[in-house]
């Protein structure tokens, strides 16, 4: 199969629906096809989740681990890895669940990771996009969340923990900065909405108190970067965060 042939089919595809591509082999469901494109880019031919690993069976920790394409990825460079992967949307859940089923050593768990542990609301997207919300809505639905200090607390060690969970990053690190001693590689997404306070700043010195050093990407130029902007998400500024002890 022609990998650009088939990206662009799924870059055409309108949003809905389970639908299968053959773009990961053996196959993997998916709702919406540039989000799979988007993903697959940034995952399999950037290799964005590669890392220095000192074992050949690494422990990873991924926090929105959507339809499972980094599950996917870490376990065919590392085969005997174990996969911790939380992803709170029941529907997104069951395309993980069924993308990964072949695997062994993945520990799929249906929750939030929230800087309280409880019941809170999230709101869906149909794709990579659902994300913790203050307040309940129509769209809105209850979910189960545990906090990472928990998470991290029954790992002696994390080669990598992954976090990309729409906004709830800081709040989440915050949480289990006491943690994070036990990890070596973070992989943060951070997100700033226009009408809240920005706390990229507080997060990148809870980083370097932590004992890392960082490189950030942001993911796309502006025209005209000092326009206020923001996307369909309320979002006005998207960057990853690569993390790591020297």
């Amino acid at each position: 199969m022609d990998s650009e042939i088939e990206m662009n089919r799924l870059w055409e595809m309108p949003r809905g629906g389970v639908q299968k591509t053959s773009l990961v082999d053996p196959g993997i469901c998916f709702t919406d096809g540039p989000s799979v494109v988007s993903q697959f880019r940034a995952i399999f031919v950037r290799e964005c989740y590669a890392f220095a690993s000192s074992s050949d069976r690494p422990i990873i920790v991924d926090l929105g681990a959507n339809i499972g394409l980094g599950v996917i990825w870490w376990k065919h460079q590392w085969p005997e890895s174990r996969v911790v992967a939380f992803e709170p949307d029941p529907e997104i859940f069951a395309l993980l669940a069924e993308n990964t089923r072949y695997l062994k050593g993945v520990d799929l768990r249906q929750l939030a990771v929230s800087g309280t542990a409880g019941g809170l609301s999230f709101v869906p997207d149909g794709a990579d996009g659902g994300r913790l919300a203050e307040e309940s809505s129509a769209r809105s639905f209850r979910v189960d969340a545990v906090t990472l200090g928990d998470v991290l607390r029954a790992e002696e060690a994390v080669d990598l923990l992954k976090i990309d969970i729409e906004g709830a990053e800081h709040d989440v690190l915050l949480e289990a900065q006491s943690e994070l001693f036990r990890v070596a590689h973070l992989f943060v997404e951070y997100h700033s909405f226009a009408n809240q306070p920005q706390k990229l700043d507080e997060l990148l010195s809870l980083l370097s108190r932590a004992g890392y050093r960082y490189y950030i990407e942001t993911l796309d130029e502006r025209y005209r970067p000092f326009t206020p902007q923001k996307g369909p998400t309320g979002m006005d500024l998207q960057c990853d965060i690569y993390a790591w002890r020297e």
